[in-house]
């Protein structure tokens, strides 16, 4: 008898499959399908799980895990209330949860809700250069603001502002490094000086320097004080030469030495210096050592008188007269020009001595020289006198200025002489 194959069958169909088994291996070419789930009847009742408070995590890892991990670890439960925050309580500055935002100015910290600054008093003007400054920079670096309202005190109406100072009342003046002057202020007298005349209008043959005598007529010669001539010490003297308004002209100063001053006196020789405003030596006048009393005729005083230095233009000569003082000018050839002829007694008390300037034949009087009085203290104590020149207003200018040299040792001759014998 033939055997069965596989698929023989009795009635030509497949055989009966066994019943459903677990132990089917993965992935075996099952001819079943595999089973659906079937649900659960309608009268199955699900068992109610604990409170999640009290209900037992399952352990990490197992496959049959009943509830599954939670998504957000440590998050509290339903219906936790979360307590509330201060809202005045600003977050502190900087930290990554700060429920408000870092504040636009970095070193400030913020301002909470409903704060309320403290009042500022309306006339208190912010520090100058703060960053929250209620008021705004002024424009005048230097210089705070000046509130509304603001009354500066009174300044004084002649009290200028200091020189160079930021708030000056007054403006910077115009000349750098001179103050303003106030008004109402009155500067110290200062002497006036005697213009220059120009020098294309001086005429021919007159020194340089001697343009000023040109259109003056008299001439004041003031001896300067010294203090030293009250203690009875011999000191070198000075003049100041001015015109007639007082301009100064001319500024005379003695050359000479402590022993020469003092051995002897008013009849020592001198060299004076006459300047002009301009610090020029314009004239020299050189008084040798001689006698002067008319028992020597061939020593009496010689004076010369030189401008431009070193070049002579006039002399000087004291004549020989038992009762009268009387001097020569010469020129610059020692030719005679004029006489000077002084009074027979000496009263200088509260009046002026005068010494008359004539021509050679004492026919007209030209001018004179006059010592005038300068005060009881002064005439009595020191050697400080004051003289007056007058001459014509066309005489040659050497002569006038030959003429100043005769008024100095007019007064070494019979002026300091007197004082000096009173002193010893």
């Amino acid at each position: 008898m033939a055997s069965k194959g596989h698929g023989d069958t009795d009635s030509g169909r497949l055989p009966p499959a066994p019943a459903y088994s677990k132990e089917v291996p993965p992935g075996h070419n099952a001819v079943y399908p595999v089973p659906t789930v079937v649900p659960p009847p309608p009268s199955y009742l699900t068992p109610s799980a604990p409170p999640v408070h009290m209900m037992m995590s399952a352990s990490l890892g197992p496959l049959n895990t009943v509830y599954p991990a939670p998504t957000n670890p440590g998050f509290p439960p339903p219906g936790y209330v979360t307590p509330s925050a201060p809202p005045m309580m600003p977050a502190p500055f900087g930290h990554p949860n700060a429920v408000y935002p870092a504040p636009t100015n970095p070193g400030i910290p913020p301002v909470p809700p409903g704060y309320v600054p403290p009042p500022v008093p309306a006339i208190m003007p912010a520090p100058f250069g703060h960053p929250n400054a209620v008021y705004p920079t002024p424009t005048n670096p230097g210089i705070p603001p000046v509130p509304p309202g603001y009354v500066p005190p009174p300044v004084p109406a002649i009290m200028p502002a200091p020189f160079g100072h930021p708030n000056a009342v007054y403006p910077t003046p115009t000349n750098p490094g001179i103050p303003p002057v106030p008004p109402g202020y009155v500067p110290p007298p200062v002497p006036a000086m005697m213009p220059a005349p120009p020098p294309d209008l001086r005429p021919t043959g007159c020194p340089p320097g001697l343009e000023y005598l040109i259109h003056v007529d008299q001439l004041l010669v003031h001896q300067t004080f010294h203090l030293a001539e009250l203690l009875g010490w011999e000191v070198r003297n000075s003049y100041n030469v001015k015109n007639s308004i007082g301009q100064q002209v001319f500024l005379a100063e003695e050359e000479n030495n402590c022993c020469t001053l003092q051995c002897f006196g008013p009849s020592r020789p001198f060299t004076f210096h006459i300047q002009d405003n301009l610090g020029q030596e314009v004239l020299t006048l050189t008084r040798p050592l001689a006698c002067s009393y008319c028992c020597f005729p061939c020593c009496l005083q010689d004076l010369e008188v030189q401008s431009p230095p070193g070049i002579p233009i006039g002399y000087v000569v004291q004549e020989c007269h038992p009762f009268l003082p009387k001097l020569t000018v010469l020129n610059e050839r020692r030719q005679p020009q004029l006489r000077i002829k002084g009074p027979l007694f000496f009263c200088s008390c509260c009046r002026d001595v005068t010494f008359e300037v004539k021509t050679l034949d004492d026919s007209m009087l030209i001018g004179h020289i006059s010592k005038q009085w300068s005060g009881f203290l002064r005439e009595v104590y020191t050697d400080a006198d004051h003289f007056g020149i007058v001459f014509p207003m066309d005489l040659d200018v050497k002569m006038k200025a030959v003429l100043l040299g005769a008024c100095f040792l007019i007064d070494f001759l019979y002026f300091e002489e007197r004082k000096g014998d009173k002193k010893h």
